[in-house]
């Protein structure tokens, strides 16, 4: 048996649930064959974590590659943004499949696959989006389900994009995914709201990028999480919310959830260490996104939550488009294909911001970027932690070490960064997939197309 399937990382610190402790990690055969005391294990490849944190890969739920939008594509296919993930600490993925109009949900979710497959260097699996409610639509959600593709997306918004569902067919919709196992996850900001808001403030001529924030307030995204609590109520259905930015809201879905509703919710890094003050910087349009970056108060409140369990996890949100794109909307915000390219930043500003200033502790930071998407995604016990058992996914991390985050130190492959001059604490070094080191510090050592599809099933009851 060659060394490479038998490797032994010594004397690291590992997070291991919540318990941090010094402990070897034993990888054979692309799992995590054993956590403890393990010098008397022989015949293998040894790497010193002395001083370092030795972590579960990162699984990131929410990254948008290849997506058509606002006329525009994501310059993160399934290979650029997985090669980018990797350098982030990223071992699994989720990526959203467009229904396209006309077409089936099954042929959305198969096409994403073949664009994935032979091209993503980490695992990953696919969300599919419904866009077009039909009867034939329904009948075909078991049918992703069984085949791997338990969670489907709906938007509550972008009527004029095609992707918007009626209040009454989300109803439907999430009753038959709980018939079958599923849960749905929603972009939740009220439509009727964004759609008066917007031509007003162009008409006025308002167009500058602060008023994208100003034509998607925090009320419109407080109107529609007050629907997306009525669907769980009503169905019994598990809903996820998806990228969270309100503060009200987080409220209102802890209080339903305490009353028995299935209901959860997401933030994003972006939301975390921006606020809308960067919109009304010259260069705005780098951090339009939605829902859009909110005031300090909101962020305050959003670490509140991700601190204490009532947002359950962390996500990036990556929607990489090119700087041309994004100038498309220098004169009209509405003009501005919406998201910030951030598969790559996530862990490390999460850390930084977060365990290296004491707002959370370093086992809340591993469950809310890896332990809790695989958990509630479906993608456990092979993906999220380092128990023996589990997919050997490993990031070795040092804590102490600075840097520069900017678009020269990234991966990432936009021609621009919302990440520019941000000061780090903590640096990766090394990423194993299923035991395979894929990333040594600068060098991507993975082979184009390694990565592989990830079948998940929820958890039931």
């Amino acid at each position: 048996m060659s060394d490479k399937t038998r490797i032994l990382i010594k004397g690291g610190t590992v997070v291991l649930g919540h318990e941090i402790s010094q402990k070897d990690v034993f990888i054979q055969d692309e799992k995590i064959a054993d956590v403890g005391d393990l010098s008397n294990i022989k015949d293998v490849h040894k790497i010193d974590a002395r001083g370092l944190l030795v972590l579960p890969g990162a699984v990131d739920t929410h990254v948008h590659f290849n997506d058509y939008f606002m006329n525009t594509v994501s310059v993160h296919d399934f290979y650029k943004g997985t090669t980018s993930a990797a350098y982030g600490g990223v071992t699994s993925i989720v990526d959203f499949a467009n229904q396209e109009h006309g077409d089936s949900l099954v042929n959305a979710f198969r096409n994403k696959k073949s664009e994935a497959e032979g091209e993503a260097i980490i695992d990953w699996g696919v969300h599919p989006v419904i866009t077009q409610f039909t009867p034939e639509v329904l009948d075909e959600i078991p049918i992703v389900v069984e085949e791997g593709a338990p969670t489907i997306k709906c938007y509550m918004t972008y009527r004029e994009a095609g992707l918007m569902m009626e209040y009454e067919d989300l109803l439907h919709i999430a009753e038959r995914l709980k018939q079958s196992n599923g849960m749905l996850m929603l972009h939740a900001e009220d439509n009727a709201i964004i759609e008066t808001n917007i031509p007003r403030m162009i008409a006025e001529g308002k167009t500058q990028p602060i008023y994208h924030a100003r034509s998607r307030p925090v009320g419109a995204e407080n109107k529609a999480i007050q629907s997306a609590i009525r669907i769980a109520q009503q169905t019994g259905g598990r809903i996820f919310i998806v990228h969270m930015a309100s503060g009200d809201g987080m409220e209102a879905m802890s209080k339903a959830r305490a009353g028995g509703a299935d209901i959860l919710a997401e933030t994003c890094t972006h939301y975390l260490v921006f606020t809308d003050k960067m919109l009304e910087r010259d260069d705005g349009i780098k951090w339009i996104c939605s829902p859009p970056l909110r005031d300090q108060k909101t962020q305050n409140l959003l670490w509140a939550g991700i601190k204490d369990g009532r947002i359950a996890m962390v996500t990036s949100d990556d929607a990489a488009f090119s700087w041309n794109a994004k100038l498309f909307g220098a004169d009209r915000f509405d003009k501005c294909p919406n998201g910030i390219p951030g598969v790559e930043t996530r862990f490390s500003l999460l850390y930084s911001e977060g365990v290296a200033q004491g707002k959370i502790s370093l086992p809340r930071f591993v469950e809310l970027v890896s332990t809790s998407p695989a958990d509630l995604f479906g993608l456990a016990p092979q993906k999220g932690s380092l128990f023996p058992g589990g997919d050997a996914d490993i990031v070795l991390f040092d804590p102490k070490t600075k840097w520069t985050m900017s678009q020269e130190s990234l991966h990432m492959a936009t021609d621009w960064s919302a990440y520019e001059d941000i000061e780090i604490i903590g640096k990766i070094l090394k990423v194993f997939s299923r035991g395979e080191l894929i990333i040594d510090e600068d060098l991507c050592l993975a082979k184009k197309g390694r990565g592989k599809y990830i079948h998940r099933s929820l958890k039931t009851g």
